[in-house]
């Protein structure tokens, strides 16, 4: 049993990996091609795809890897909300992001510092990121529904891509993000590895949003 389950989770790990590879990928064959806010996509890509290497290796060493997180979301945050500057029609959101981000990382560096160590989850940071990146995708949504972005063909929309697995991801990541010191220390191993089974699905299905969104070509749209 114990095979079969270092087996799965090797699986789980290449597969998850290479989606993060194949989004890193797509970025840097068609980055001159990139409208500006998607450039910022595919830096998020450039900069997730080593931390996610030195993560794994830790893994497979049997070492801790949790302190990465900080630098992930505050790095993640950034990019992402510089996307979304970029592509909304919103002076006062634009004004709002470095206050947003600036803010974030300070609060980040001081939950890390003042924490008891580095080998727990910083629930704080992740909830906290959750939340403003579900707000930065529902602003898209809202903009969308209100007619305020072109999207002739909301399937060939790369935000739309984009901000739909945003939603999935952080809606599901959210609940996880909230219980997992809880789930560490009161539930067995067994179980705390099926619920982070739900969130290698959520994973594979943000980065297939990316690699969907960064395939796409820009839509024109019609004068007037």
């Amino acid at each position: 049993m114990l095979l079969a389950l270092t087996t799965f989770q090797i699986y789980k790990t290449g597969v998850s990996l290479l989606t993060i590879v194949g989004a890193a990928g797509l970025a840097a064959g068609r980055y001159a091609r990139l409208p500006p806010p998607l450039r910022y996509l595919a830096w998020l890509t450039w900069f997730e795809l080593p931390l996610e290497i030195f993560g794994v290796w830790l893994w497979a060493q049997n070492r801790n890897n949790l302190f990465i997180m900080p630098f992930y979301t505050v790095g993640e945050l950034a990019l992402l909300a510089l996307m979304y500057r970029h592509a909304l029609r919103s002076a006062a959101f634009a004004r709002a992001v470095p206050w947003l981000v600036g803010g974030f990382a300070l609060y980040a560096l001081a939950d890390t510092l003042l924490a008891p160590d580095l080998q727990w989850y910083k629930p704080g940071q992740q909830v906290l990121q959750s939340l403003l990146l579900l707000g930065m995708a529902g602003l898209y949504f809202w903009q969308l529904l209100r007619g305020r972005l072109p999207a002739p063909r909301l399937g060939r929309e790369p935000l739309f891509w984009v901000s739909t697995g945003l939603i999935l991801y952080f809606a599901g990541y959210l609940n996880i993000a909230l219980f997992s010191n809880y789930m560490l220390t009161h539930y067995s191993l067994a179980f705390n590895q099926q619920v982070w089974s739900i969130h290698y699905v959520l994973s594979l299905v943000l980065h297939s949003c990316y690699c969907v969104a960064l395939a796409l070509r820009p839509q024109r749209v019609a004068p007037g």
